[in-house]
């Protein structure tokens, strides 16, 4: 039995030890310290939050004082979704959006506000469109389920040439993929730690400067009243940390994960009946989307997480929801073929032996027996038992 092996880095990943390591530190030496107060404990809080910021700057390429801690992608995202664009702008998001870009938009065309979907092609990449003046945009940048990347450069260009906004949601593409924000040419980003070896509980959004925005919250003057209360200190010390690291280090091998992935597909590729969503060049190879006609994805869960091995069967925020991937159904796969699939999103090969490219073969062996057990316990069931 293969045991301990962990395939859902894209809901979240283990802390990376310097950042976890700086977190400890902060524990140990600081003391109470809230960065709005005026004393020496709360300047020395200050400076902490002026250091993180300073490290996303200098990672991602923008001014410091553009970016605006919040809890997390979805924080991050229904605050530029709310704050981007006047009420009265239409707002436009892609079919294949994390549930936190969907749902306020939803919640807003419901309200009134003007805009829609725009539609996805059987890759996953967003269709042509036609740019509404004034409009906000949407989109992600590397999709939670799938692994797959938009061209966010062209998209960007296209927009900004019929005079609309672009906000991307980068929180499985920032620390994964190198591209700067100047690089990417949008508006305003969302950016979260836990995706890539930071804590959970913190994010950003970055917002060019002169744009303005409306917040969520009404309070105080914390994060420039964009996202009034206090600051997170211990977790927001721990994404800067990230980002030191993350500018000295790639955070993530991508060759190797390529290599891990063709050993992971390679013996499913084997098995009849069995559809994993393709990749192009750019797209995240850390994630395998795969679905095997005739197979519950709930009972392959379950069956993979009694042989120790974690799995999932979509986006973490929704899949005990029980409904059909919106994702896969964007694409036009069919619903027998998006109840079977499940996600094996993998980790850094080269920190985690759970992740080698010996691991994973043995975890596509495995998953291939475990689809043939129970094909065979289903042909041998009778009618209505």
């Amino acid at each position: 039995m293969i045991s301990n092996t962990y395939l859902d880095h894209n809901a979240t990943t283990a802390l990376h030890p310097q950042v976890a390591e700086k977190m400890a530190q902060w524990l140990q030496t600081t003391g109470p310290a809230n960065a709005s107060s005026l004393h020496q404990h709360g300047r020395d809080a200050r400076k902490q939050l002026d250091d993180a910021r300073d490290q996303l700057s200098s990672l991602f390429d923008v001014e410091a004082s553009e970016f605006h801690f919040t809890s997390g992608g979805t924080e991050s995202n229904n605050l530029a979704l709310t704050g981007l664009a006047p009420i009265d702008a239409p707002l436009f998001v892609g079919t294949t959006e994390h549930p936190s870009v969907l749902e306020p938009a939803r919640q807003q065309w419901q309200q009134g506000r003007a805009g829609g979907l725009l539609e996805v092609d059987r890759s996953g990449r967003i269709c042509d469109f036609e740019v509404t003046e004034g409009a906000l945009y949407s989109i992600q940048w590397v999709n939670n389920e799938t692994g797959i990347s938009q061209d966010i450069p062209q998209l960007a260009r296209h927009i900004h040439d019929g005079g609309a906004r672009l906000h991307i949601d980068g929180a499985q593409g920032f620390f994964r993929l190198p591209q700067s924000i100047p690089e990417l040419s949008v508006d305003a980003a969302t950016i979260t730690a836990h995706k890539s070896f930071g804590p959970v509980g913190v994010g950003a959004l970055w917002i060019r400067k002169g744009l303005l925005i409306e917040p969520l919250l009404r309070g105080g003057p914390q994060e420039k009243k964009i996202r009034p209360g206090t600051e997170n200190l211990l977790a927001i010390t721990g994404f800067g940390e990230l980002a030191r690291v993350a500018h000295s280090t790639p955070l993530w091998d991508v060759a190797a994960l390529r290599l891990a992935r063709e050993a992971l597909v390679t013996p499913l590729q084997q098995v009849p009946d069995c559809r994993i969503v393709p990749h192009q060049e750019d797209d995240w190879p850390g994630c395998v989307h795969v679905g095997f006609r005739g197979v519950h994805a709930e009972t392959l869960l379950v069956r993979l997480d009694m042989a120790g091995i974690s799995a999932s069967s979509g986006s973490a925020c929704s899949s005990g929801a029980r409904e059909p991937s919106h994702v896969l159904a964007a694409m036009g796969i069919d619903i027998d073929w998006i109840r079977s699939s499940i996600r094996l999103s993998l980790g850094p090969v080269e920190r985690t032996a759970e992740n080698s490219i010996e691991q994973l073969s043995k975890v596509g062996s495995q998953l291939a027996a475990i689809v043939a057990q129970l094909r065979q316990r289903n042909f041998k069931t009778p009618p209505g038992g």
